[in-house]
């Protein structure tokens, strides 16, 4: 990781690796994204199977990716990250040695702390207290949006709104969600499963942010 990095010039912010996957948070443009993703894959394979003996692939399938939106999202996904083995029942988070929660409070090897570090006043308690902090229901149920589980497509969307709010064309999803009076039902459709904000906003026309306040009311 250390060596990709170097090379294709991008910034980590958070990592974990766990038994069959890795989790990171890095700062990388498009162009570059697949190529260093790519590099760091053809590396690990090399070495795992120098190492243990054996030839053939080893990744199932390609890297997925998630773009982070804001700093409050930054926040969630890299204490997400770092939480992963607890979340797992593997290790507790401080005891981990495959992740980079321990470099942010000992020595920085592989990351770039200080922008995650300056949320917090650059003060290493307040990072530890916020990093192991009880997580609430919405936390618990956003897990799946940073595991970047396979989602409900558009047109999968599309058709269980129709048929929720019982409207015969999507055309009409936009159409019936401008009128104000209509927007608390985006309500109901937080329980449908694999449904995310970012999703229903680009379907509805309705703002990520004002979903997110009915959802929260």
């Amino acid at each position: 990781m250390k060596l990709t990095k170097d090379k294709f010039k991008y910034k980590i912010y958070a990592y974990c690796l766990m038994n069959n996957h890795v989790h990171l948070v890095i700062d990388a443009t498009d162009d570059i994204l697949s190529k260093a993703m790519q590099g760091l894959s053809i590396r690990y394979v090399h070495y795992f199977n120098h190492k243990y003996n054996r030839k053939g692939p080893l990744i199932q399938e390609r890297f997925k990716s998630k773009r982070v939106e804001n700093h409050k999202y930054f926040l969630e996904v890299c204490r997400y990250v770092h939480r992963n083995p607890e979340k797992a029942k593997i290790e507790k988070t401080n005891q981990y040695n495959w992740s980079s929660y321990k470099e942010y409070i000992y020595k920085e090897e592989l990351i770039n702390k200080q922008v995650l570090l300056h949320y917090f006043s650059n003060d290493l308690d307040q990072f530890i207290i916020y990093t192991n902090k009880k997580e609430n229901i919405e936390e618990v149920m956003n897990y799946a949006d940073f595991e970047l589980i396979p989602k409900l497509s558009d047109e999968e969307l599309i058709n269980i709104i129709m048929k929720k709010i019982s409207l015969k064309t999507p055309k009409e999803i936009i159409s019936y969600f401008k009128n104000k009076n209509n927007r608390i039902q985006l309500k109901e459709l937080k329980d449908i499963y694999k449904v995310n904000k970012t999703q229903l906003a680009r379907i509805t026309r309705v703002n990520s942010k004002l979903i997110d306040k009915i959802w929260n009311e």
